[in-house]
């Protein structure tokens, strides 16, 4: 099993990179380390090269990636026949000795101590592919059912996360192309209230005694803001309502 102090700590801090409290950088090195990796790219597949999340990775090298490499990347169409949100060891995909006889592999991973990968990719709110890929160098072992198993453990939130990410900067980017004033919703005093503590980890239970209500008068308070924001879960309402300025984070 995946230690579990360790994988705890990657899913709060992706949660936090959603809103904006938690550096993206700092997040995707964290998970590489995690899973015993050197150089780490997230991108988000529709948005320039150059605002990819590098981590120990030449930005130059990302870019001819994404300029010409993913075209002849044996690995890139393969991964894209999986379900979104499939974690997976690139050579489960393609061999080692196939990908040894690449150009991909002679003029860019070679070059750039790239080698043994595990790659992750979604489609986030906004139905644009963003993708993560980790690396570790030749001289290093292919990495370990554990190691991928942590991974996998972390990319349903890590998946969650980037949707959250990306309903905010919609959200953003339609405020300005309309001149609005970011705003949001009418929360009632007891919206706020449930979110509030919501985001402080308590449960329907907890926020029920804390303000005196029955669980199911929590929960539809809770359902009422949910519907307010547009929000399908209640991490995703308490992220939205932060970034709108609705709670104190």
């Amino acid at each position: 099993m995946p230690d579990e102090r360790t994988l705890s700590d990657l899913i709060g801090r992706a949660y936090d990179a959603a809103v904006g409290d938690e550096d993206w950088t700092s997040l995707v090195a964290a998970m590489a380390q995690a899973v015993g990796g050197t150089s780490a790219v997230l991108r988000w597949l529709a948005r320039p090269a150059e605002t990819a999340v590098t981590v120990n990775l030449d930005l130059a090298a990302h870019q001819a990636y994404d300029a010409y490499y993913h075209t002849i990347d044996p690995v890139w169409p393969k991964l894209f026949e999986l379900p979104p949100g499939t974690a997976v060891d690139d050579c489960a995909l393609v061999p080692e000795p196939a990908l040894e006889r690449t150009e991909i592999y002679n003029d860019l991973y070679r070059q750039n101590h790239l080698w043994f990968c595990l790659s992750w990719y979604t489609v986030d709110v906004t139905a644009q592919p963003v993708c993560l890929a980790i690396y570790r160098p030749r001289r290093q072992p292919t990495y370990t059912a554990e190691e991928l198993r942590m991974l996998r453990a972390v990319v349903p939130h890590l998946d969650r996360a980037v949707q959250i990410e990306g309903r905010i900067a919609a959200a953003a980017d339609r405020r300005k192309a309309v001149q609005l004033p970011q705003a949001g919703p009418d929360l009632s005093g007891r919206e706020r209230d449930c979110l509030a503590r919501i985001a402080q980890g308590a449960s329907s239970k907890s926020i029920a005694r804390q303000l005196a209500l029955s669980v199911y008068t929590v929960n539809e308070y809770i359902a009422s803001a949910m519907r307010k924001l547009q929000a399908s879960s209640r991490s995703e309402a308490v992220a939205t309502a932060i970034t709108l300025g609705l709670l104190v984070p």
